[in-house]
């Protein structure tokens, strides 16, 4: 375009921490020519497209700092692609895309010299949209914000193609891997064993061998880590449904005393606390606590004493 491009605004970092097997992805389109191995098979009409032609603007922390998105890049000034990786549905890509896209815009007509506020049209690459989906459910080959928010009516449109077929592509590779992984998961309770056998099973099956082949240990650190965040994330749901029921608890005491139901509400309230105990989510002296009493009243008072 001829304009003089300023400095920059920091996007894609040329390395990333992993944190998921969606990280595989990230990872695996940090080479440019990868990305270009993309685009050509999303636009084999486009045969004269080189790496040189190729611009990765991946966003990193948009609106907040745990917001970014998957890959996006630039091609020639003529395209804009974003790509979101998924193995959980989310109706509310086509949302997410819409402040990926305006983010990527802003930073674009900063690096092109351009203002939303000349007098001029500015000058805009078409945006090309895709989520790549790994997961079982059945999905439309396009979703629309208009549609999915508005029912068609909207004067405001974003339309996000969907990838989820397994075939030669590499986006089609990926989720052959993402099906392989979860699968694995399913039989494995060690992490190490199930990862390796993921990676076996994906090369023998030809599912980014040219990948897995020289980042094996990167792929085996990072599906490693999925299975501790997932442990993690599983304790702690465990902790906060405790906490939940233990609070909820100490509502129906403060509410029975309150109420002044005496005898009836202690009665359930402390057959409630007893079976907590019982089930070793609250200790003696915790439960004790709770209905206002000294622990030997209420161990006999709930019938704990042998």
């Amino acid at each position: 375009m001829g304009r003089k491009r300023r400095e920059r605004i920091p996007m894609a970092q040329e390395t990333a921490k992993w944190q998921s097997k969606d990280s595989v992805f990230v990872s695996l389109f940090t080479d440019v020519n990868y990305v270009l191995q993309l685009y050509k098979e999303l636009h084999p009409e486009d045969t004269d497209v080189t790496v040189e032609d190729i611009d990765v603007k991946t966003i990193r922390s948009v609106l907040v700092n745990t917001q970014y998105n998957d890959l996006g890049f630039f091609v020639k000034d003529k395209f804009i692609v974003l790509v979101e990786a998924k193995s959980l549905w989310n109706p509310n890509i086509p949302l997410r895309m819409m402040f990926y896209l305006a983010e990527t815009y802003r930073r674009y007509l900063f690096d092109s010299q351009q203002s939303e506020h000349s007098t001029s049209r500015v000058t805009l690459p078409k945006p090309d949209l895709y989520l790549v989906y790994s997961g079982d459910k059945q999905v439309p080959d396009e979703i629309s914000l208009s549609e999915i928010f508005f029912d068609g009516h909207s004067p405001v449109d974003v339309k996000v193609k969907v990838l989820d077929r397994i075939d030669e592509t590499i986006c089609g590779q990926y989720i052959g891997f993402c099906k392989v992984f979860d699968e694995q998961r399913k039989i494995y309770d060690n992490k190490l064993e199930c990862v390796r056998e993921t990676i076996r099973i994906c090369v023998e099956k030809g599912y980014l061998t040219f990948y897995l082949k020289d980042h094996s240990k990167e792929a085996v650190d990072m599906m490693s880590e999925l299975f501790d965040e997932e442990y993690l994330r599983s304790q702690y749901n465990i902790a906060e449904r405790r906490k939940n029921l233990a609070e909820g608890i100490d509502i129906g005491i403060k509410r029975g005393r309150a109420e002044g139901r005496a005898e009836g509400k202690a009665e359930g309230i402390l057959s409630t606390l007893a079976g907590l105990v019982q089930d070793g989510i609250l200790t003696v002296a915790q439960a004790a606590e709770r209905a206002n009493v000294s622990v030997s009243e209420f161990e006999t008072l709930a019938g704990l004493h042998a």
